[in-house]
């Protein structure tokens, strides 16, 4: 399917949008989610311009506090709370082009997409006692990027992003002070900052073409995420110094399974020894304006396929990827004007087995490669109804033809550029569009990618809406 294509091939999609919209509005536009019932709060209060995931100020104190905000009483007091039961639903629905779905040209895994329900997330969580709160997520989706049928990427479904925290804050004429625990199923899921992986604002379940083509850091993919479990502690110091600490671990039986879904290598996914997570920040805020600088880091210890059973298992040996990063963000929230922006960058050295199948699914022919992956965005939206982003994506890295196979040199070198728009209409509806065009890929920007292929080949948009009750 060619993009010049999409107007025309689009209209029906569009159309049925609008008549989402429509239906839409003859919802209770104060029906909001989980954490909006249980605080009273409207969107805009905890999200920038009311569009999730991107926390403001507020949004990331109701996090580091453990979710418990709010005048809800104790789970365990059975007689309140009926009339706010703490769960939501979120809905989307969608349609990916693809400027090329030729089999025979390394394409052919991209799933032939139509106009329909592809998405579902169900939520609860909140308040459990004054100090103890929790984010549980659970989600279908119809195109796994990590799942494969034949040629064709199919569904899968199981616990998603969850989270279980214990906090308490100290306040006196001096100090103020926040500190907590937690629980979760990936790591960077504690990010309040919106600057890693697993809370960027293209959180959208959107299956791109080329992501099998363009690497990343083993700390931000996707590779180990809802697989592995991690414990942790934080601090907050007068709103301005953060500090955090936390173990990650595959977990496949016994009593913390539930947080994986029983996930193991089998499922082609990476088995992790203790793994030690950090972040640091510094926090500033004055007026409408927030500002955020940090340090990211983590060594996974993951363990290669073992190459009689073909897929990770605990006996297969064990390689290294150490990641470290800088991190910043910044926001201005006063309505009707919201503004923020993003930026990561991190570098990991990998330590490789050579012979064996590794983490990623590739043979690495170098003893040890290096990875540098770059992120940043920015969003602006306009009474929190109309919004616009603009997002790159990149990676520069040592040359391996066994891990990187697209390119006639073997480079995982890859650009990325994904601008966005959006309409709100109500504050738990958005309407959007999202197209993802590559510059670079495998080191190269012509046809000489495997197949006689070009970055371009790998374009990818998105007609989308969602729903959130």
């Amino acid at each position: 399917m060619k993009q010049s294509n999409l107007l025309g091939k689009g209209r029906g999609p569009l159309l049925a949008l609008l008549g989402m919209a429509s239906l839409a509005a003859s919802m209770d536009a104060s029906a909001i989610p989980v954490f909006a019932r249980q605080t009273g709060f409207k969107c805009v209060a905890c999200h920038v311009g009311g569009e999730y995931p991107q926390l403001t100020s507020l949004g990331r104190m109701f996090k580091l506090t453990g979710y418990t905000m709010g005048d809800a009483n104790d789970i365990f007091n059975l007689t309140t709370n009926v009339d706010r039961p703490p769960v939501a639903v979120m809905l989307q629905t969608a349609r990916q082009f693809y400027t090329n779905t030729t089999p025979a040209a390394g394409n052919g895994t991209a799933p032939s997409s139509s106009f329909d329900l592809q998405v579902v997330s169900l939520f609860a969580g909140g308040h459990i006692t004054d100090n103890l709160g929790a984010f549980v997520q659970w989600t279908w989706n119809k195109y796994d990027g990590n799942i494969t049928s034949g040629s064709q990427y199919t569904q899968s479904s199981g616990i998603d992003n969850t989270e279980l925290r214990w906090a308490d804050r100290i306040v006196t004429p001096t100090k103020d002070i926040i500190y907590g625990v937690y629980t979760n199923n990936r790591s960077t899921m504690s990010d309040v900052w919106n600057t890693t992986e697993n809370w960027t604002s293209d959180w959208i379940g959107y299956f791109n073409a080329g992501g099998a083509q363009a690497p990343g850091t083993f700390m931000m993919g996707a590779t180990a995420q809802h697989a592995e479990v991690g414990v942790g502690a934080y601090g907050f110091l007068n709103k301005t110094w953060y500090g955090e600490l936390g173990v990650y671990k595959s977990i496949t039986h016994g009593p913390l399974s539930f947080m994986t879904g029983g996930a193991t290598g089998s499922t082609g996914v990476p088995l992790l020894d203790p793994s030690p997570y950090l972040r640091l920040a510094y926090n500033k805020e004055w007026g409408p304006n927030s500002f955020e600088v940090g340090l990211h880091g983590m060594t996974s210890y993951a363990h290669n396929y073992n190459p009689v059973l073909n897929y990770s298992d605990w006996s297969g040996s064990v390689s290294t990827y150490r990641d470290l990063g800088v991190d910043a963000q910044y926001q201005y929230v006063l309505d009707p004007h919201y503004f923020s922006a993003h930026f990561r960058l991190t570098h990991e050295a990998m330590n490789n087995v050579l012979g064996v199948t590794n983490a990623g699914g590739g043979t690495p022919t170098n003893p040890t490669d290096t990875l540098n992956e770059t992120w940043a965005d920015v969003t602006y939206i306009y009474r929190a109804k109309y919004g616009a982003m603009l997002f790159y994506h990149g990676a520069t890295g040592s040359s391996d033809t066994g891990l990187y196979g697209m390119g006639p040199t073997g480079s995982p070198n890859w650009q990325s550029w994904m601008p966005s728009v959006f309409w709100a209409p109500y504050q738990n509806v958005r309407l959007g569009y999202m197209y993802t065009f590559y510059t670079q890929m495998g080191g190269v920007s012509g046809n000489q990618l495997t197949g006689g292929l070009g970055p371009h080949d790998f374009n990818t948009s998105m007609l989308y809406a969602t729903i959130v009750y």
